[in-house]
C-alpha cells in the first residue's frame, strides 16, 4: 500500500495497526506512485481561481518561483497582503509556518475538503503578549 501511495493514517485505518507500526516497518519504503501529491497539485492549481473569486488580486504561485512547505501564494485583499498555504491535509500544522510568516502579511491555511468538494479559508494569527 505504501509504495502506491497510501499515507500512514490511511494504512492504520484500513489495516487496524497503529501509527506506530505504520512508521517502524514502513519508514524505509520507497513511494512509486503518489495519488496524494497528484491530488495536491490538482488542488493547489484550482486554488488560484477560488482566491480570486473571493477578491484576492495580485496571486502570486509561489511554487513557479521557489516551491517550499509552508506557503504555496502571495496574494493581496482589501490592502492587506497574504501568504496562503493550500492543503488537502485536515491535520496540517501551522506552528512551522507562524515561524515563517513575514512583518506585514496575514498568514493563512486554504483547505479543500475533497469529498464536499468544499473550501474553507482559516487565518492563523498570533499576537505578541509581552
Amino acid at each position: 500500500m505504501r509504495k502506491e501511495g497510501a499515507t500512514y493514517p490511511m494504512i492504520v485505518e484500513k489495516l487496524g495497526v497503529s501509527k506506530w507500526a505504520c512508521i517502524q516497518y514502513l519508514k524505509n519504503v520507497e513511494v512509486e506512485n503518489s495519488y496524494v501529491e497528484e491530488e495536491w497539485k490538482e488542488v493547489e492549481d484550482e486554488a488560484e481561481r477560488v482566491l480570486a473569486e473571493h477578491g484576492f488580486e495580485d496571486i502570486l504561485n509561489l511554487n513557479k518561483i521557489s516551491p517550499t512547505p509552508y506557503w504555496d501564494y502571495y496574494a493581496k485583499k482589501d490592502g492587506e497582503r497574504w501568504l496562503i498555504d493550500v492543503t488537502i491535509n485536515r491535520h496540517k500544522g501551522v506552528d512551522q509556518k507562524i515561524a515563517r510568516m513575514t512583518e506585514g502579511c496575514c498568514g493563512a491555511i486554504l483547505l479543500k475538503k475533497k469529498e464536499e468538494e468544499k473550501w474553507e479559508f482559516f487565518e492563523i494569527g498570533i499576537r505578541q503578549a509581552w
